[in-house]
């Protein structure tokens, strides 16, 4: 079974399905956070900091549901290989 993790693990590297930057959520909410910390460090306004707060709880999101997804893909392969189908749960 160990052998058979490491191979969907290698798979998932592979396939590039690993990178949170290849979710587009992710993609923009990480842009955005970017923008407004260099907003606040080139202003030095620390009234931005709400909108940078909200930034990182946007990337948080989607990096969760990003790392859910690729869980859940990885235990119905899982689930699969063992032979129960979805009746083994």
């Amino acid at each position: 079974m160990l052998n058979y993790i490491h191979e969907l693990y290698q798979h998932e590297l592979e396939s590039k399905r690993l990178a949170f930057e290849s979710d587009p959520g992710y993609r923009d909410a990480l842009a955005k956070l970017n923008q407004r910390y260099e907003a606040i460090w080139d202003t030095g306004d620390h009234k931005l900091c709400e909108a940078l707060y909200s930034s990182c709880f946007d990337l948080v999101h989607f990096s969760s549901r990003s790392a859910f997804y690729h869980g859940m893909r990885l235990g119905m392969a899982l689930i699969c290989w063992g032979g129960g189908g979805l009746s083994g749960l």
